[in-house]
């Protein structure tokens, strides 16, 4: 009966166990990664032998090994990575560095190896797997400082690895010397300029002509597959080509984004415990007792490796006065080996000596084996206690104040329901837990049951797209007479802070209706009122242009408006342009260096709104021009500011637009956002 062999039974074993263990370990504290591994122990060859490693191992294992480092340069901080560049490239010159040369030591004075079997020791304990990191993403710690200067370590210390390795192959066969590092600097220069070059253009094609999840969802997983296999093929690792592949498409799938929610359920649901399991289940704990040698190359490797890692972290800490919390994080993620220690072994076991013996020996690695389970304990149980005083420590302002923005987004045509929505939940505040409130108006008539009806379809259709990102949505649909009365009171119902809605403009007539009913609505509605019109998937943004007028910073709702911007700017990884006066460049910069340091934002002098037309030269089809108009009475309005309707339908057709009307009184008897650092 054992092993199973029937595909329905071995599926149907393997998602009972990612279902069942996480459960089980939650109760004793123990992280699911470990568990996973265990349990790979306890049902593969070397356990009770419910299953066998066969190709479905193989095939979604690499997968989940792929996913885990795309996964990690698709979170990380790409204005981090070009800020830290000594920090990055000292922390991943240590991490290799200290563990390569302990690890020769070792080998070569404590356990007796040849220098060539030594060398491959040596990069086996330089190089490290970010196992771990699904932790610290579920913590929402996929951006911080310790998590990616630990990106950036996996990477560097990985690649030297091999490189010295492909020097020690070559050189084992007769080749070596300058052509072959040449050859392999070569190789990795034409791999990232091809993904440079060529991977941005495509992946813009693709998220404009699919607008569909799970088409931009596998779209994602070509891309990736296909740079894992373009190095492969030059011998180069796979992890790498997923890493810059990740890396690349970085900037065109925002965090708050539909399709990160899919790519991140995808990975830990199913490939990601796939590769945890099959690793878990190659590893034989008998080998290590079966002699004193087994049993003292393995405590000599496993030592060795965990300590040097800990110690490079600890000497970049202190070298670059980073914190404890931070300095535990990166300890953690760089501490754990799994496919690619083992790689490098298989490598070994390859290269033969003159008797015919070969270079690396069963013992050793039957030592990587260990050293895989011990590291990947170590590693989650590490990178768990670092996430966890880490996410306590930096609680934002805005959970501390308990403020929320809360959205209520009215829809009107279908075609333009999708940006509404995910605009939104690009601009609401990071983990907020508020649900937005998809409204949709119809006009009070006799027989309008069929309009209803398809109004209830809209906003189901919106609740999903929602959902799609782990974000609520209310849904509401109401028949009204008049529909800026119906949207007030709305307003007050759901006591929501701003409306976002969308215009179509076809012509002049629709420009004069357009301008006739916003200014109904700035009467009625005092809070803010946020207009769009987007053109282009919002992802494929490069830039924003925000044209805020005088004394715009004197405004209650300057705040408010200005948070939203950012946040966009900040999701997009896109450059913000502020068009605004010296006074209010100054209060933005200073909000921006305090809250949103990672955001690229500009300043251009403007004078007023009568220079408006003069921006249309700075403002390209992938860019966004927003356009903050104050109320009549107010501190910014300018006359101008009543002809927008008809000047955005005449020059900006085939522009993203974004029009703001900012709150005039904000929320009373309550902690405002605006003296809050909303992140």
């Amino acid at each position: 009966m054992f092993p199973l062999t029937d595909p329905k039974w071995i599926m149907l074993c393997v998602l009972c166990l990612i279902l069942v263990v996480p459960l089980l370990m939650e109760r004793i504290k123990v992280p699911p990664l470990v568990g996973m591994v265990l349990a790979g122990m306890a049902v593969g060859p070397y356990g009770f032998n419910v299953l066998e490693r066969d190709g479905s191992f193989e095939t979604l294992g690499l997968v989940g090994l792929y996913y885990i480092m795309f996964m990690a340069g698709l979170s990380m901080d790409i204005s981090a990575l070009k800020k830290k560049r000594l920090e990055m490239a000292s922390f991943g010159l240590l991490s290799f560095g200290l563990p390569c040369l302990m690890g020769y030591a070792a080998a070569r004075w404590c356990l007796g190896m040849s220098g060539a079997a030594s060398v491959v020791v040596a990069c086996i304990l330089s190089s490290h797997t970010m196992v771990a990191f699904s932790i610290a993403r579920r913590y929402g710690l996929a951006r911080h400082g310790g998590v990616t200067l630990s990106v950036a370590a996996t990477m560097v210390s990985l690649l030297l690895s091999l490189l010295i390795l492909a020097a020690l192959s070559s050189s084992w066969h007769g080749g070596g010397g300058a052509l072959t590092w040449l050859l392999i600097g070569g190789k990795c220069a034409l791999v990232t300029l091809a993904a440079l070059w060529g991977l941005p253009r495509l992946t813009r094609l693709a998220f404009r002509k699919l607008s569909d999840d799970v088409l931009q969802y596998i779209y994602v997983m070509c891309a990736m597959l296909l740079c894992a296999a373009v190095c492969d093929a030059l011998g180069l690792e796979g992890v790498l080509g997923a890493f810059l592949c990740g890396l690349v498409m970085n900037r065109y799938i925002p965090e708050s984004a539909p399709l990160m929610r899919h790519i991140d359920f995808m990975g830990n649901a199913l490939f990601i415990p796939y590769f945890l399991i099959g690793v878990g289940m190659l590893i034989d704990v008998r080998l290590m007792v079966e002699s004193m040698d087994a049993l003292t190359v393995t405590a000599v490797v496993v030592s060795v490796a965990l300590l040097s890692k800990c110690l490079s972290a600890f000497v970049a800490a202190r070298l670059f006065r980073i914190d404890a919390d931070s300095r535990l994080m990166m300890c953690g993620l760089t501490s754990a080996h799994a496919a690619g220690a083992l790689a490098i072994v298989m490598v070994g076991r390859r290269l033969l000596l003159p008797d015919g013996s070969e270079l690396v020996g069963t013992v050793l690695l039957n030592a990587v084996v260990m050293l895989i389970l011990f590291s990947c304990i170590f590693s989650a149980f590490v990178t768990t206690a670092a996430s966890r005083r880490i996410s306590l420590r930096e609680v934002s302002a805005e959970e501390q104040e308990g403020v929320e923005d809360k959205m209520l987004v009215a829809m009107s045509r279908p075609e333009s329901m999708p940006d509404l929505v995910n605009a939104s939940i690009l601009m609401r505040p990071h983990r907020s837990t508020t649900p937005l409130v998809g409204v949709r108006l119809v006009v009070d008539a006799v027989g309008n049951e069929r309009e209803l009806q398809q109004a209830r379809l809209l906003v189901n259709d919106a609740a999903a797209i929602a959902a799609s990102a782990g974000v609520s949505l209310k849904k509401v649909v109401r028949s009204s007479v008049n529909p800026i009365t119906g949207l007030s009171h709305l307003m007050k119902d759901f006591e929501t802070s701003e409306i976002i809605m969308g215009y179509h403009l076809s012509d002049g007539k629709a420009a004069d209706s357009f301008g006739s009913m916003t200014s109904e609505m700035l009467v009625a509605i005092p809070r803010q009122i946020i207009i769009m019109h987007i053109t282009r998937p919002l992802n494929t943004l490069r830039r924003i242009h925000v044209a805020v007028p005088p004394k715009a910073e004197k405004e209650t709702g300057f705040i408010r408006w200005l948070n939203h911007v950012l946040r966009l700017s900040r999701q997009l990884d896109c450059q913000i342009a502020f068009h605004c006066s010296d006074e209010a460049w100054a209060l933005i910069q200073e909000r921006q260096r305090k809250h949103y340091g990672t955001v690229k934002a500009f300043f251009h002098p403007f004078r007023d709104y009568d220079s408006l037309q003069q921006l249309r030269s700075d403002i390209s089809e992938d860019h966004m021009a927003v356009f903050v108009a104050g109320r009549s009475g107010s501190p910014s309005y300018h006359p101008q500011m009543s002809k927008l309707p008809a000047m955005v339908a005449a020059d900006y057709k085939n522009v993203s637009i974004m029009i703001i009307y900012p709150d005039q009184y904000g929320v009373e008897n309550r902690n405002m956002a605006f003296s809050t650092g909303i992140k």
